[in-house]
This record gives C-alpha cells, sequence and structure tokens, in this order.
C-alpha cells in the first residue's frame, strides 16, 4: 500500500496555491470559509437573489460542511475548490428558483419514457451514453448545462454564452491541474455528461473524498427530493433551450444504481439499460480514478480510507441495483 502524503502527488501550481495559502493565514489573512452563513450569503449576494425555494438541500448540505470541516483533511487548495463548487450550485438554486417563479409553466413540462443508462463506473456508460446522444432523436445533458443548468434572468441570451464560458475555462483549468483526472474522464463543455452534476445542486452526488462517516451517511439518506429536483433542473434546461417537448432523454449516471428506487419513482415509465463489465477490472479503475480526483485536495496519504470507502459503496450499488432491477417489469 503507497503511504506517501498526497502532497508527494501535488502538481506544482496546487502546491504553491496551498504554500500562499497557508501563509496568509498565519497572518490571519485570507480564510476560505465553509460555513453554511458565508455560503449562503456570498451566494445572494453575488446573484443579488434571495430565494432558495425549496430548502431540501440544506440537510445534505450541512452533513457536508460538517464533515468536510472534521473529517475530510482538507488542504488549502482542498477548501478553495469545495467552496467554489458549493457557491457554484447555491447559486444555481437561486437562479433555477427565479426562472421557476417567473415561468412555473415549465414545471408542467413532461419527461417521457426516458433512456436511462445503470451500470458500474468505468464499465462504458459514458462511451455508450455519447454513442446515443449523437443521436439527434434524443435529447442529452451537456457538460456545461450540468455544471451551470440554469439561466441567469435579466442577462443578455440568459447567460447562456457566459454560463458556457465559465465551464470551458474551469475544466482547462482541471485539465492543467489535475491531468490524471481529465485523461482518466475525459469532458469538453459541449460534450454529453452524466446527471451526478444535477445531483451536485442538491448535494447528494457522490464525492471523491476520504470521509467515512459522510458515506454512512449518504447511503442511508433518502435521495428522493435531489432526484426531483434533478427532473425539475432538466426540464429548465429543456425548456431554456427550447427542445421539443416529444424528444426523449438519454441518461446516464453510476450512483443511481444506489438509488434505483427513487430512480424508478421519479421516472417511472424510464427505459432501462443496463451494463455490466467484470469488477475485477472496474473496481481498480474506479479506485485508481477516484485517488486521482482526491489527491490534490488533501496533503494526507488518501489511498486507504478511498480504498476502504470505494470498496463498500461498489458492493452496496451492485447489490441495490440487482434488487430492484428484480422487480422491474421486462418492458422495461
Amino acid at each position: 500500500m503507497d503511504t506517501k502524503p498526497s502532497s508527494h502527488y501535488h502538481p506544482p501550481q496546487v502546491k504553491k496555491f496551498n504554500r500562499i495559502r497557508r501563509c496568509l493565514n498565519m497572518i490571519g489573512l485570507a480564510k476560505i470559509d465553509l460555513s453554511e452563513a458565508s455560503l449562503l450569503e456570498t451566494a445572494r449576494l453575488e446573484t443579488g437573489l434571495d430565494r432558495f425555494g425549496d430548502e431540501s438541500f440544506l440537510p445534505p448540505l450541512r452533513m457536508l460542511l460538517k464533515c468536510l470541516e472534521t473529517e475530510a483533511q482538507l488542504n488549502q487548495f482542498g477548501r478553495q475548490a469545495q467552496r467554489t463548487r458549493i457557491l457554484r450550485s447555491l447559486k444555481n438554486r437561486l437562479w433555477a428558483n427565479a426562472c421557476f417563479e417567473a415561468y412555473p409553466e415549465m414545471l408542467q413540462r413532461k419527461i417521457v419514457a426516458p433512456i436511462i443508462i445503470v451500470g458500474p463506473a468505468r464499465s462504458g456508460t459514458t462511451r455508450l451514453q455519447r454513442m446515443l446522444a449523437a443521436d439527434t432523436r434524443l435529447l442529452h445533458l451537456k457538460a456545461w448545462e450540468g455544471f451551470n443548468p440554469a439561466p441567469r434572468m435579466n442577462w443578455p441570451d440568459f447567460g447562456r454564452t457566459a454560463r458556457h464560458e465559465e465551464v470551458k475555462q474551469a475544466l482547462h483549468q482541471m485539465q492543467r491541474l489535475n491531468p490524471g483526472a481529465a485523461s482518466a474522464h475525459p469532458m469538453d463543455a459541449d460534450w454529453a455528461e452524466e446527471e451526478i452534476l444535477l445531483l451536485h445542486h442538491s448535494f447528494c452526488g457522490w464525492l471523491a473524498l476520504g470521509f467515512r462517516r459522510y458515506y454512512d451517511w449518504f447511503l442511508g439518506y433518502d435521495k428522493t427530493a435531489a432526484y426531483q429536483y434533478m427532473a425539475d433542473l432538466l426540464k429548465l434546461i429543456s425548456w431554456s433551450r427550447g427542445d421539443d417537448k416529444d424528444k426523449r432523454w438519454v441518461l446516464k449516471c453510476p450512483q443511481h444504481m444506489l438509488d434505483m428506487d427513487v430512480l424508478m419513482k421519479v421516472f417511472p415509465d424510464a427505459k432501462v439499460v443496463f451494463l455490466h463489465r467484470d469488477p475485477l477490472k472496474t473496481v481498480p479503475s474506479v479506485l485508481s480514478l477516484i485517488w486521482y480526483f482526491a489527491v490534490p485536495h488533501t496533503d494526507m496519504a488518501c489511498r486507504e480510507p478511498l480504498r476502504n470507502i470505494w470498496l463498500d459503496l461498489c458492493e452496496q450499488m451492485s447489490r441495490r441495483c440487482m434488487q430492484v432491477r428484480e422487480s422491474l417489469a421486462p418492458s422495461q
């Protein structure tokens, strides 16, 4: 087992960021605040909006923030990355709620018989999704829409150009700071991407961090509200694009294996495509991918905690998925 500290693998840019931030912290400057109050206030200030609408996201957010502070052993880069990610989700919730209030009819749109690809990470789900997304008869989620799903009221073109450019620049930065992760799961702002990006807006998508207590909570938490909000965001995206209401979505996300019961409750007429690949090949590949995503965020050795968490998670995914799959009608 590799016990080297994660800092051993940090690229120069991450090491420099951590060094500068530590120096500033020593003199009481530039503290990266991960408190609920600071995050909510900043999101409201930066959008000029106040109402989040449905507040079912607050309990998951609070658990996440608690575990980030007490378990995740984040370095300064990790703290900044988490603050940026959480703020983006909060701001999108504010913008989305403004759209829902101004155009409530969009929530009456139907997501009819979506094609949902379900299978372990590293089993070919991304390739299949991107292949099907090439069919213009189907709708799919683009990466930039997953990161920035909500139109920005009163911006030129509803902020579409700005939202796209933000994600394009963020992905370019990720390729520089974390080339291992970028190589293992290539992303482009305009490529098809999975709905975990939408689940993150309810703080109910899994994260590549080594905090055991968070995952114990995550496995037992009812994510119905998060999946319903995911569906609402899909309706918002489709409405903002002017999509044909009769077109079907093609969706995919390995996390759906954990939450198949909720998935089928929210999309009862879904057509599910199950993929399988030898776990002796998928699980090591998953562990490698998760390590690449996790390592810049901490200075501590993280292979062992990540291994223990994700071995359990992979087993839980398979067991839960098989249990629900047996109850589905053959026509699905």
